[in-house]
């Protein structure tokens, strides 16, 4: 009786482990991001699980996509948005799934990805992506798998690689034991076939894109190590890959360096 009971136990607790993997962090947007935001054009749009956050700047020239990563907000691009408009380009943001003033509470790759398409029907197609961390994943899986219609340029943050190295980082960040990402990793192979799963690598799917790609990542990136970046560098023939110092996971979104370094790719 007291094994059914702690088994019984146990799967609930790894159910609890299990929502709470794919339930994104809020991110607090400061008020400078939050200005940028409210001189945008703000609206919404539907997608299977509610309504997505979507803001615009700019009413002219080609368009640039920016996705953010896992835990993150649209706002936390909007360090672009000057930038692009002085370069002549428009400018199109959103908050995925479960993320920021987008609808829901628990999201994954499979279902965010599905979200660009919506967004490009509204306001594609795209000149350029530049996208954060997770996002990178999205876009090159979006691309690659679903067909999402090719930009001319990519550039990728801190890029994420192998979708299963979530794993070993939620459970750093959440310090949990062993055997409870032992049973979240069964039930995620349950749930979504383990060969789906393992196959979802930036190293994969990046060497079938062929768009003329820039990456950075900070050398002492605490949150996604720089190795990812480099292992998709190494495979990505299209891409040219700079390492970055002292800016962390999230820094060269605010970087002016940075910026006037996209700004100069996407005008080549």
């Amino acid at each position: 009786m007291s094994t059914l009971t702690s088994t019984s136990e146990s799967q609930a607790i790894v159910k609890k482990v299990y929502r709470a993997f794919f339930s994104p962090g809020k991110y607090e947007v400061k008020p400078t991001e939050q200005e940028v935001l409210d001189w945008g054009n703000n609206y919404r749009v539907p997608f299977d699980g509610g309504e997505l956050a979507v803001t615009t700047w700019g009413s002219s020239g080609p368009t640039v996509l920016l996705m953010h990563g896992w835990g993150g907000a649209r706002a936390q691009m909007t360090g672009f948005v000057d930038p692009l408009l002085f370069a002549g380009y428009r400018v199109v943001a959103y908050d995925q799934p479960a993320h920021g003033e987008s609808d829901g509470k628990m999201t994954n790759l499979l279902e965010i990805a599905p979200t660009m398409d919506l967004i490009a029907e509204r306001e594609g197609p795209f000149q350029a992506i530049l996208a954060h961390s997770f996002g990178t994943l999205i876009t090159s899986y979006a691309l690659v798998k679903r067909n999402f219609p090719p930009p001319a340029r990519l550039v990728y943050f801190g890029a994420f690689n192998r979708l299963l190295d979530s794993l070993p980082r939620f459970q750093m960040l959440a310090r949990l034991p062993d055997e409870m990402i032992a049973g979240l990793r069964v039930m995620l192979y349950e749930n979504f076939g383990r060969d789906v799963l393992e196959a979802i690598t930036n190293e994969s799917l990046t060497p079938h894109i062929n768009i003329p790609a820039l990456m950075f990542h900070d050398a002492e990136d605490t949150v996604t190590p720089v190795e990812d970046s480099r292992a998709i560098a190494r495979v990505w023939k299209q891409a040219q890959f700079i390492e970055l110092e002292g800016l962390g996971h999230r820094g060269a979104l605010q970087s002016k360096s940075t910026h006037e370094q996209v700004v100069k790719f996407l005008k080549s």
